[in-house]
C-alpha cells in the first residue's frame, strides 16, 4: 500500500513538475527544458511501473490523439506558439512532452475520476482549458482572440477527451488480453 500511494504522489508530482518546466523554459528561452524533464519523468514512470505494456499502449494512443488535436488548433489559429524556436513542428516539442507525461497520470492518480465520467468531464474541462489559459497568461503559448472564444474550445475539448481518456485506461485495464501483458 505504502509503495502504491508514493507512485501515485510521485505520479501526479510528476505533471505538476514537467507542467511549470514546459511553461518556464518557454518563457524563458529554454523551450527543450520541458522535454527533457518531461522524458526524464517519463523513464522514471517506465522503471518504476509494473504495467509498462499497458501503460505505453495507453500512453501512445492519449498522447497522439491529443497531439493530432492542439496541431489542428493550432492550423485552425486557435493556439500559437510566439517563443517557438523550431518553427518545423506544428507545436513544440515542450508540449507534445507534456501530453505524453499527462497521458501516463490518467491510469494513476487520476483514475479515480473514472467512477463517475459525468464529474470527469466536468473536471476535465475545467482542468484542462485553465492549463491552456494559464500557460496564455504566462507567456507559454498564445490563445486567438476573443479569448473568451478558445477558452470555450478548450474547456469542450478537454470535457471531451479526458473522459474519453478514462475509457481508453478502462479498456486496456479490463481487458483480459491487456492483463497478460502487464509486467
Amino acid at each position: 500500500m505504502k509503495n502504491n500511494l508514493r507512485f501515485l504522489i510521485f505520479n501526479f508530482i510528476g505533471l505538476q513538475v514537467t507542467w511549470a518546466a514546459c511553461a518556464y523554459g518557454a518563457t524563458h528561452s529554454f523551450p527543450m527544458l520541458g522535454l527533457y524533464v518531461g522524458l526524464a519523468y517519463i523513464i522514471s514512470h517506465f522503471y518504476l511501473s509494473k504495467q509498462r505494456i499497458r501503460d505505453l499502449k495507453i500512453m501512445l494512443i492519449i498522447a497522439i490523439v491529443g497531439i493530432i488535436l492542439d496541431m489542428v488548433l493550432t492550423q485552425m489559429n486557435v493556439l500559437s506558439f510566439p517563443n517557438a524556436i523550431n518553427n518545423s513542428l506544428i507545436i513544440p516539442a515542450w508540449l507534445m512532452s507534456l501530453w505524453l507525461v499527462f497521458s501516463l497520470m490518467v491510469p494513476y492518480s487520476l483514475y479515480w475520476l473514472s467512477k463517475n465520467l459525468k464529474i470527469a468531464a466536468i473536471a476535465g474541462a475545467i482542468g484542462g482549458s485553465f492549463s491552456y489559459f494559464l500557460g496564455h497568461k504566462l507567456g507559454a503559448l498564445e490563445l486567438a482572440e476573443p479569448l473568451a472564444m478558445s477558452v470555450g474550445i478548450y474547456f469542450l475539448k478537454w470535457g471531451i477527451i479526458f473522459p474519453a481518456a478514462l475509457l481508453t485506461v478502462k479498456y486496456f485495464t479490463n481487458n483480459p488480453s491487456n492483463i497478460k501483458t502487464a509486467i
